[in-house]
């Protein structure tokens, strides 16, 4: 499972019982946060009520054996409203209740740990958000960056960041600048949750950061969680092209040009004229050259040298200036890609 690639939701949509199978095996060989990611995916997309429970259910058990006994038994008590007749989810909730009761102190000093860990990650994306929006890069960098060492991906950090209690003691600046551009809800009295726009910023805005310091794995990575969040604009899949081509991670970045294809409803070879914002057009088709060039080379694919190709006459037609480009087009033309 090493190689695993997270599905769409389309794709898990299509095949609920193989991507259920998917999950369990992702926690069997021990990918629990892409397991956790797929569970929530499944959640996202399924309506069946024993599915879901079974969702639940096993995201329960996983953050149970995370010490994150609250999650753990929110989880279980969704999946027990679903599925009420299920004797297992039945004893593991009842289970569960009394060992909260059983160690009450003990689970109110942990709590309130938690909660405080939680502020503190709040605090940090806010405020590396707030200096982003100063212009201070530098000094946002290092502060949003530490939290995906706590929450390893987005729907850790979504089913984590969730029900925090903030009195009006707790808030600052930071937190407030959150809640007013709606990365932040109040979902009870003094309780906040971090949103999905909030978190796709956080996601999209650290994907840039890592970039423009050329870590580009984890740029790709956090393109790929920017997506999964909003798919309903391609911008990170793009971004994902570049870093994917600058780590010279040719199959992930093939990947990702296929992505984009079936995103706009196009074949891989169409040309796009329109790029998302924030997107230059000739950093990207000398990244999609790069990509194709690769896997020509690697499996002699003719239709490989093709897009390889077209990318590259792409990004001469918008800057024909562009010697690593012109040079990567005539190694593929004497390498004898079949151009008829």
């Amino acid at each position: 499972m090493q190689n695993y690639a997270l599905p769409t939701k389309n794709q898990v949509r299509s095949d609920i019982n193989k991507h259920v199978e998917y999950g369990l095996s992702l926690e069997q060989q021990g990918g629990i946060p892409k397991a956790i990611q797929l569970w929530e995916t499944i959640l996202s997309v399924e309506a069946v009520p024993d599915i879901r429970a079974q969702a639940n259910f096993h995201l329960a058990k996983i953050y149970e054996t995370w010490n994150e006994v609250f999650a753990a038994q929110r989880f279980l008590g969704r999946a027990l409203q679903l599925n009420p007749a299920d004797a297992k989810i039945r004893t593991e909730y009842h289970n569960l209740n009394r060992r909260i009761a059983e160690n009450q102190d003990v689970m109110i000093a942990e709590r309130e740990r938690k909660n405080s860990d939680q502020i503190v990650s709040l605090f940090r994306i806010a405020t590396g958000l707030k200096l982003l929006q100063m212009d201070k890069p530098a000094h946002a960098y290092p502060l949003l960056n530490s939290r995906t060492k706590i929450y390893p991906n987005a729907a850790v950090a979504m089913h984590l960041l969730t029900d925090i209690i903030i009195t009006e003691d707790d808030k600052n600046s930071a937190i407030e600048f959150l809640e007013d551009r709606d990365g932040l809800a109040n979902t009870a009295h003094n309780r906040y949750t971090i949103t999905h726009s909030g978190l796709h910023v956080f996601y999209s805005e650290l994907a840039k950061l890592h970039q423009d310091n050329e870590v580009y794995g984890e740029a790709a990575e956090c393109c790929e969680q920017a997506y999964w969040l909003d798919n309903a604009a391609p911008e990170p899949l793009y971004r994902k092209v570049v870093c994917e081509a600058n780590s010279e991670a040719w199959e992930a970045g093939l990947a990702a040009l296929d992505r984009i294809a079936n995103h706009l409803g196009e074949s891989p070879q169409t040309r796009s004229s329109e790029y998302p914002d924030g997107i230059d057009p000739v950093e990207y088709h000398t990244a999609a050259a790069k990509i194709c060039a690769s896997a020509f080379r690697t499996t002699q694919d003719n239709a490989m040298g093709l897009r390889a190709i077209a990318a590259c006459e792409v990004a001469l037609a918008i800057k024909k200036k562009n010697r690593p480009v012109s040079k990567l087009l005539k190694s593929l033309r004497s390498a004898g890609v079949a151009t008829a």
